[in-house]
């Protein structure tokens, strides 16, 4: 493979320099000569360097004074901006409301989208970065991989703050890169509700089945011991299901799954909190299915508000998702950060849907 041209390795070096830190907003990057003398180059070497960075937004040239450090707009916001939006999933679930809602904002401001799916896998992730990076890209709205796990693909989010490309990650992040806003639902005040709702309602045998390699997952299951904790309410381990994206489709077949199962029709657990309404309403088939009668023998809780709740028999109590308007407010934070702006986080709260399938029991 050839070598880099010099312009491009003097440019590299000084973005990954500006995204560290090491030249602040609205210092003075170096003079040429110093730029020359520092890297052994020429002087036109060194401005193609600087051209580079004053079309990725990163310096402002100023005749007579310098070139100084600035994190504003890219040039290519004088054409069409392209957005690329990376989620987990596309077709299922929530997730048609959540683009839907993304999409009718960056339609309206002109903007080209490009959706990808990463299937939660944290190598198809790096597959769909490595491309955005290599193609025409603006801005990126990502949902992380597997994001209660260790993030591997951090070296390619430091490139695309190098290359002052924003990053805004929706429904959930990686706790190790807390400078990049997010936009998420309050997952561990959600997972707070849903136990004061439990307990609110008389069950005192609670039970519990969520997927922990999402922050999503882990940040709902810990509001909801914490909540249960704080008002002397314990679950044992045998009243819990944890279960990864691996065994997301197939859960009911493990050993852990079928043992959960058996320990429900024993009556071991008076309710169950669920991790989100799909796996809710599966747990509610398959218990139907071995004659259990619903929800007099067993109370139901879950997440998202999807179309599931709504058709389930019994009718499902869920944490209502906004989806569409969530979706929305991605896309407008992102089109702010591209025009230069610096945006905060969001925890959006749930909203508590009742239906029948948590009705009030008699405290025992």
């Amino acid at each position: 493979m050839a070598e880099q041209p010099k312009y491009l390795q003097v440019a590299d070096v000084l973005r990954k320099e500006i995204a560290e830190g090491k030249f602040r907003d609205g210092q003075t990057l170096m003079t040429e000569e110093e730029l020359r003398l520092r890297f052994n180059v020429s002087r036109q070497t060194v401005r193609q360097a600087i051209a580079l960075l004053e079309d990725d937004g990163l310096v402002d040239r100023r005749r007579g004074s310098g070139t100084y450090v600035r994190h504003g707009p890219r040039k290519r916001l004088q054409g069409t901006l392209h957005v690329g939006v990376v989620t987990t999933y596309i077709t299922d679930y929530i997730f048609p409301n959540i683009v839907s809602g993304i999409e009718s904002v960056l339609s309206e401001n002109g903007v080209v989208m490009n959706l990808s799916a990463t299937y939660n896998n944290v190598k198809t992730e790096r597959n769909i970065l490595e491309r955005m990076l290599d193609g025409q890209v603006d801005g990126l709205i990502v949902e992380g991989a597997r994001t209660a796990q260790e993030n591997e693909n951090g070296d390619l989010y430091r490139r695309l703050a190098e290359r002052n490309i924003p990053v805004l990650f929706m429904n959930s992040y990686y706790p190790g890169m807390p400078n990049v806003p997010h936009v998420v639902m309050d997952d561990y005040g959600g997972g707070r509700i849903a136990a004061r709702e439990v307990l609110s309602r008389g069950y005192r045998h609670p039970g519990g089945m969520f997927k922990v390699d999402d922050l999503q997952g882990k940040e709902r299951l810990k509001g909801y011991l914490d909540e249960m904790r704080s008002e002397g309410v314990s679950i044992p381990d045998e009243r819990l299901l944890l279960f990864s994206t691996d065994e997301r489709m197939n859960w009911q077949n493990t050993r852990e799954g079928r043992a959960f199962v058996e320990r429900l029709k024993k009556r071991e657990a008076d309710c169950v909190t669920c991790y989100n309404d799909v796996f809710a309403t599966s747990l509610m088939d398959i218990l139907k299915k071995e004659g259990m009668k619903l929800p007099d023998e067993m109370g139901f809780i879950g997440f998202d508000n999807a179309v599931y709740a709504e058709l389930s028999n019994p009718k499902l109590t869920t944490l209502g998702h906004p989806k569409e308007q969530f979706g929305a407010l991605v896309a407008e934070k992102l089109l702010r950060m591209i025009s230069g702006e610096r945006e905060r986080s969001v925890n959006m709260a749930w909203t508590l849907i009742e239906r029948d399938s948590l009705p009030r029991v008699e405290r025992l």
